[in-house]
């Protein structure tokens, strides 16, 4: 805290080291406990105070999250099959498309049902061609209307039997290479991979977790104490770790209903209105909450108190170029100010 400041610090207690001043520009003889200054001395080192003024100063309290999609908008893309894992397309990062070719896996079911569906196409020809026999000998009176109408029901049963494992073998999505394929439902981001090539999987084996990038969560665990100040549809500010530019708005659209017994907390989500590409699921986030609890002081920025001994402490002006250290009680609020008291309206500081 006050890095700045304490360049200042040294400066002021070893002013009278210095060279000396032109005997026109000499400080005055230094007070008990004040450190005296001329203005040669004061524009050298860059000092600026202001006057303060004391009022009710909002807290600010800084959650750890992270950064993830919705839950409606993450997929866990699956095996449907077992086999075993013969190419990974796809790497976590990924930008794919609906219906994409995520993971490629070499198993026998895709060739019991490729050969059923050639089966069911076989079956359906001769069924035709049975109907079509049976429609010409019932015009010729060969057969009774019974017969032809048999004829009709095997036919539409075959066609069905082709629709059916025509829909198992595309469900299974075949490659030029003989494989089947896990392919994305939709749209999005892949975050990871759950396999490696030459892995055996059986049907329900997590391969690919993916989901949408538009919208954004951050999940925080806010402290019990602090989440009860909080409503849904609050805007809060959020940082992140990997773009320590960027500070977007979040609303709070889902609070939880249980405190963790651990660490006191409640699980909360907030969403990102108009998120940044620079934004990343899975990276830290600090969630910057304004609660209700507010402290009587002056707001000052960090680089405004300095640690002197077991305290701290805030260089006050007393006129005439003279400089005095008063002991305070500081508060971080965050945003780089903090919350002070044991300073008078209007003492001016140096900031």
């Amino acid at each position: 805290r006050g890095q700045p400041l304490l360049a200042l610090v040294a400066a002021l207690l070893f002013a009278g080291c210095s060279d000396p001043e032109p005997e026109a520009d000499v400080a005055p003889p230094e007070e008990e406990g004040v450190v005296t200054l001329s203005e040669a001395q004061i524009a050298s080192a860059g000092l600026r105070w202001e006057p303060v003024t004391r009022s009710d100063v909002r807290q600010t309290v800084r959650v750890p999250g992270s950064v993830d999609a919705p839950d409606t908008a993450r997929a866990v893309v699956g095996s449907i099959l077992e086999g075993r894992v013969a190419r990974i397309r796809v790497l976590p990062g990924d930008r794919v498309r609906a219906g994409q070719t995520l993971v490629e896996i070499h198993g026998h079911e895709l060739f019991d049902a490729q050969a059923a569906f050639a089966s069911a196409e076989a079956g359906v020809e001769v069924a035709r061609d049975a109907a079509g026999r049976g429609e010409r000998l019932y015009e010729a009176g060969a057969i009774a209307l019974e017969e032809l109408q048999q004829r009709r029901a095997s036919l539409t049963r075959a066609e069905a039997e082709v629709a059916r494992a025509g829909e198992m073998v595309e469900h299974l999505h075949p490659t030029a290479d003989g494989n089947a394929s896990a392919v994305a439902p939709v749209a999005g981001t892949v975050f990871s991979v759950e396999v490696a090539t030459g892995e055996v999987v059986l049907p329900g084996t997590p391969l690919v977790h993916m989901g949408t990038t538009d919208q954004l969560w951050v999940t925080a665990f806010v402290p019990e104490g602090t989440s009860a100040s909080l409503e849904r549809g609050d805007e809060v500010a959020v940082r992140f770790r990997t773009a320590p530019g960027v500070e977007a708005r979040a609303r709070l659209v889902q609070i939880g209903q249980y405190v963790n017994p651990d660490n006191r907390s409640v699980e909360m989500r907030f969403e990102i209105l108009d998120p940044s590409p620079a934004i990343r699921v899975g990276s830290f986030a600090t969630v910057l909450l304004n609660t209700t609890s507010t402290v009587q002081g002056v707001e000052l920025p960090e680089a405004a108190v300095v640690r002197l001994g077991d305290g701290d402490a805030v260089f006050v002006s007393l006129g005439g170029g003279r400089f005095e250290p008063r002991m305070v009680s500081a508060l971080p609020l965050g945003d780089g100010r903090l919350a002070v008291e044991g300073l008078e309206a209007g003492t001016d500081v140096v900031v």
